[in-house]
């Protein structure tokens, strides 16, 4: 079943791709050599000999792949593929080269939001335990997670499984089963650094203990699906062998674990942003603001957005007998996906680091309104003599302090009332904690 969707999908090629080539002999398996002279036996075109007609019949190679399918190994498939796809001149397809400098460029730009991260938080408010080792985690899994999907594009990723030597087949698919295990994990920690976020943001002991309950079954997940993606066959190895037909074992639905991970990823990311809505609604902010900080909150959705665009992807792998060739749009988006999900999640610390480096154009700034009150007029901001100017302001202030009875560190949206000089003094108090 498998070489005859193999040669399926060499025939499609055949079609778009190949021009008819100079005359020449090639070696073929001696399987192919019978489905050959089988299928043109009464064309009076000898096609071991005179490969021309064989280019220019397209329809011939129906029959070669009939035959093909029940009478050649894959391996041997692969070889008469290669040898009559290079003998009709058909074109060397790589994506290996775009892959891996997408693959490097994203990585670079992760690993810069992780270091961006530990440095604002070393040189500002300490290192928290429980939100920056989950970053180190995620740093370490995202390290190994580029190593082998680097390492993907010089063993035949983004090629035409045919034209890949046997061996970096399998080197190939060991490297994805160990990419498909660390995506599983990596990103579902990602997904616990936003959670974490919130928990230093909202007090309200019924949110976070909702929180919580998310981040533990976001955190079961993962452990489920990374398990699952290890023991996707047995033994463990089939998941890399079992390509050529020659290795004894069996998998579970591969594709279905893919999707149902995806589904549920989209899921938790909606529900991840969906949180902090209704706490930064009931803030007493006008309209536009709150928008403002709807938006500075949901910057996560270009994760989800990325997971989505991803999902194309899945259903194209799903689909495919030229592994080499066709997992490449599926690895992609993944590590796209985790890449991303890192920098969002370091942002927060990122804009406070920016703050500290360029105060005067990233500087955070007091929304104030002044309210105008007594026997005067109110008319503009013009005071009658005895009126008092009552100014409502709110800021971002950060807090290490126990509150409500419980540890840990609060980023917490702040409402400051009172004149000018009150507020300076509060100001100052609070860029002191």
């Amino acid at each position: 079943m498998f070489a005859r969707r193999v040669l399926f999908c060499f025939l499609v090629f055949c079609c778009v791709f190949i021009v008819p080539g100079s005359a020449q002999v090639v070696t073929l398996p001696s399987c192919a050599k019978t489905c050959l002279t089988t299928a043109y036996a009464n064309s009076g075109c000898d096609p071991l000999a005179e490969l021309s007609c064989l280019c220019d019949n397209k329809a011939q190679l129906s029959k070669i792949n009939d035959c093909a399918s029940t009478s050649c190994t894959v391996r041997d498939t692969f070889t008469t593929i290669n040898a009559t796809s290079t003998a009709c001149g058909a074109p060397i397809r790589d994506r290996s080269g775009s892959y891996g400098r997408v693959n490097l460029a994203f990585f670079l730009l992760s690993v810069l939001a992780i270091g961006g991260r530990f440095a604002t938080n070393l040189t500002s408010r300490g290192l928290q335990p429980l939100d920056d080792t989950n970053m180190a985690v995620i740093l370490l899994i995202n390290i190994v997670l580029f190593a082998v999907t680097f390492k993907m594009s010089f063993t035949g990723l983004g090629q035409d499984m045919w034209k890949v030597p046997f061996d970096q087949i399998t080197t190939t698919l060991l490297y994805f089963w160990i990419s498909e295990v660390a995506y599983f994990a990596v990103i579902g920690l990602v997904r616990i650094s936003f959670l974490l976020f919130y928990l230093k943001i909202f007090p309200k002991r019924n949110l976070r203990n909702a929180i919580w309950g998310f981040t533990s079954l976001i955190f079961l997940s993962m452990i489920t699906f990374s398990l699952a993606a290890v023991f996707v066959c047995s033994p463990v190895n089939y998941a890399w062998l079992k390509w050529d037909g020659l290795h004894k074992g069996k998998c579970v639905n591969n594709n279905a674990l893919a999707f149902s991970h995806a589904a549920w990823g989209i899921l938790t990311d909606f529900v991840t942003l969906a949180l902090p809505i209704t706490q930064i609604w009931n803030l007493h902010l006008a309209t536009k603001k709150k928008i403002g900080v709807l938006l500075m909150f949901s910057v996560g959705s270009f994760v989800t957005v990325v997971s989505i665009v991803r999902l194309r992807a899945l259903v194209h792998f799903a689909k495919t007998s030229n592994i080499t060739w066709d997992y490449l749009e599926a690895s992609l988006w993944s590590v796209i996906e985790v890449y991303v999900g890192i920098v969002c999640a370091c942002m927060p610390s990122l804009r406070l680091g920016l703050q500290r480096l360029f105060p005067k154009f990233l500087g955070s700034s007091l929304d104030a309104a002044s309210k105008p009150t007594g026997t005067g007029g109110t008319q503009g901001n013009t005071l009658n003599p005895g009126s008092i100017a009552v100014q409502t302001s709110f800021r971002i202030s950060h807090s290490r302090k126990p509150q409500t009875n419980e540890h840990g560190s609060f980023v917490q949206l702040v409402e400051i009332d009172g004149d000018a000089k009150s507020m300076d003094t509060g100001g100052r108090r609070e860029g002191d904690d």
